[in-house]
């Protein structure tokens, strides 16, 4: 593939805020599936929201709640704005957090202070991000340890968007490389790694292959929320990719579903799971990690509020966000995680 004008790859991350803020990103024809998870509240049971721990781990280190905030962007200048609202927020909520795709600061090392957040995130877990497509095109396991160490993070967080590369103008549009490049790359990395999907879900024969590295977790980003492929037809000027069918936009395996795909496989490697797609509430949160997700993770409301107020509105979000987590579990009766994980929910 041919390399793409540095600038071009600047103005693409600005082009993808801008059309999340202005248009309708979401899917329109499937949910996240957690409508269909039915949980029980008590009226007797005898907790106080403020007897609730949600405390866990997550890459050795320890957080308030089992939140990430997923990558959304760097690159720009727009992007560092971002970025460092989001790390100041994260520093303050002790929740982990990952940075949007760091190709543009790979190609252009006057980029890389747009990810960097450490100055104001000391503490927290954080992810690098790279996409399947660079891996298999151009990049080596040298590219990858490299995002890892210009923002200090913890881990790389590897995101396969097949799809949206397809309907990209820039797009790759060859992955018969894939798993090959996915085995070079854990047999060389010395940092953990994420595999993620950006919003059409995992089907079964994807947890399979997936819970069969080694690799440290698995983001089933499932179909229900952001909708990449509807961003790229907003963006694509070709006439063709205009005119793709509602049905091909919005195929994918739901979130909840797709949790369920990678629950019913063995996990010989303590494999950890992040549910993403759509989980937007925190009572869609406690469903996801009834279902058996380990951590749940969210960016588009996140873009939204600092949007509408920056860090101000960012932050009474996500405490809206937790407090709903926390009310929803002492209606259930569970103080903690692992006594929640010991409550059947109904599935429909």
């Amino acid at each position: 593939m041919d390399e793409e004008p540095l600038s071009d790859i600047s103005r693409r991350k600005e082009e993808h805020i801008r059309i999340c803020l202005e248009n309708n990103v979401v899917y329109d024809r499937m949910s996240n599936g957690l409508e269909k998870v039915q949980i029980r509240p008590s009226s007797f049971e005898e907790l106080s929201v403020n007897d609730i721990n949600l405390e866990t781990k997550f890459l050795n280190k320890i957080i308030n709640f089992p939140i990430l905030i997923s990558g959304i962007t760097g690159g720009s200048k727009k992007g560092k704005e971002i970025n460092e609202i989001i790390g100041k927020i994260c520093q303050e909520f002790s929740i982990g957090m990952g940075v949007g795709s760091q190709r543009a600061a790979i190609e252009n090392p006057e980029l890389v202070s747009t990810y960097q957040v450490r100055h104001i995130a000391s503490d927290i877990p954080l992810l690098a991000n790279l996409g399947i497509a660079q891996l298999i095109d151009e990049y080596n396991v040298n590219d990858a340890e490299n995002a890892i160490t210009m923002i200090k993070a913890d881990g790389l967080a590897l995101h396969v968007n097949i799809q949206q590369e397809f309907l990209q103008s820039e797009g790759n549009k060859d992955f018969s490389n894939l798993k090959k490049s996915i085995s070079q790359l854990i047999k060389e990395l010395k940092y953990p790694l994420i595999i993620k999907g950006v919003g059409s879900g995992i089907s079964k024969k994807d947890a399979e292959y997936l819970m069969s590295l080694d690799i440290y977790a698995v983001d089933v980003a499932g179909a229900g929320g952001t909708n990449w492929a509807k961003i790229e037809t907003y963006r694509n000027p070709d006439p063709s990719i205009k005119l793709m069918s509602s049905e091909f936009l919005n195929w994918g395996v739901s979130t909840a579903e797709s949790i369920l795909n990678v629950k019913s496989v063995e996990n010989k490697r303590n494999i950890k799971v992040i549910a993403s797609g759509g989980i937007w509430t925190g009572i869609e949160a406690v469903k996801a990690l009834l279902l058996g997700a380990d951590y749940v993770s969210l960016a588009l409301p996140v873009l939204k509020a600092i949007n509408e107020g920056g860090e101000k509105t960012l932050r009474t979000y996500l405490l809206s966000y937790v407090t709903e987590m926390k009310c929803v579990m002492a209606l259930l009766g569970a103080r903690n995680l692992k006594e929640l994980r010991e409550i059947n929910p109904i599935i429909r």
